[in-house]
């Protein structure tokens, strides 16, 4: 096998949540070009719409959409039953969708309510979890399983007041070794760490005034598609040999802390 097939996903079934115009969309994509079946998950149905067509008209893999709440158990046994419907056995999972983020003017630190809490762990924690669970058969069979999650600056360094959004990213960093112990040899589970981006790589409206481009290394916001090739190494047999693992694409945001 060549250095470049390795990275190759030919075949191979990919669910993705959080698929919106940012890291999920451009990660949905890049997966399809290299020839995966997508199924991708988001709370807008129009949305998912207009990126599966986008997928489907290109010559790689094929996609379906579907509208789920990823707090909710049977939503995402849904969106699993289905990929497993139209495509078969799943390969890869990439866990993006996020909640749980509060602002000063949300109200400071106290606007972590108790639904603010749980809505966090829900989806930054428990979908993986779920998630994991429900496609464990499929992986022990092919024993090619990647299960990426999506973890935050927020889960290695405070940024108050989202208090939520960081511990519950704190516990999907350990989640995620857990389950790496686990489930080998058959899947492999690590974090991809994205920080600081937009799908621009503009600093957006909410972000105004935060300096978070200023904690960066590199100083500036990250495009959402400078996230798609670790993307790919966690997904593919390019890594095959990492798991329990973080990979960074934040600017040296977590890695230059000083």
């Amino acid at each position: 096998m060549s250095v470049l097939d390795r990275f190759r996903l030919d075949g191979r079934t990919a669910i993705l949540t959080g698929v919106g115009p940012g890291v999920g969309e451009h990660v949905a994509k890049a997966y399809a070009e290299l020839g995966a079946n997508v199924v991708i998950s988001a709370r807008s149905q129009d949305r998912l719409d207009r990126i599966a067509c986008e997928i489907n008209a290109l010559g790689g893999g094929r996609a379906r959409a579907v509208a789920v709440d990823v707090a909710n158990k049977g939503d995402l046994q849904r969106l699993v039953d289905t990929a497993h419907d139209a495509f078969g056995p799943i390969h890869i999972v990439f866990n993006n969708a996020a909640a749980g983020v509060v602002y000063a003017a949300d109200g400071g630190l106290w606007a972590n309510t108790d639904a603010v809490w749980q809505t966090a762990m829900d989806v930054n924690v428990m979908a993986t979890w779920r998630l994991v669970e429900m496609t464990e058969a499929d992986m022990k069979a092919h024993g090619k399983g990647s299960v990426i999650s999506v973890q935050s600056c927020g889960g290695f360094t405070p940024i108050p007041p989202a208090v939520a959004y960081g511990v519950s990213k704190a516990a999907l960093l350990f989640l995620v070794r857990e389950l790496a112990k686990t489930q080998a040899p058959h899947t492999r589970i690590n974090c991809l760490c994205v920080g600081s981006m937009s799908p621009d790589g503009q600093e957006a409206e909410i972000h105004r005034g935060l300096g978070l481009a200023e904690r960066n290394a590199i100083k500036r916001f990250g495009a959402a598609d400078e996230a798609v090739g670790a993307a790919i190494l966690l997904a593919s047999d390019a890594s095959s040999y990492t798991t329990g693992s973080t990979v960074f694409a934040e600017g040296g945001r977590v890695g230059t802390i000083s």
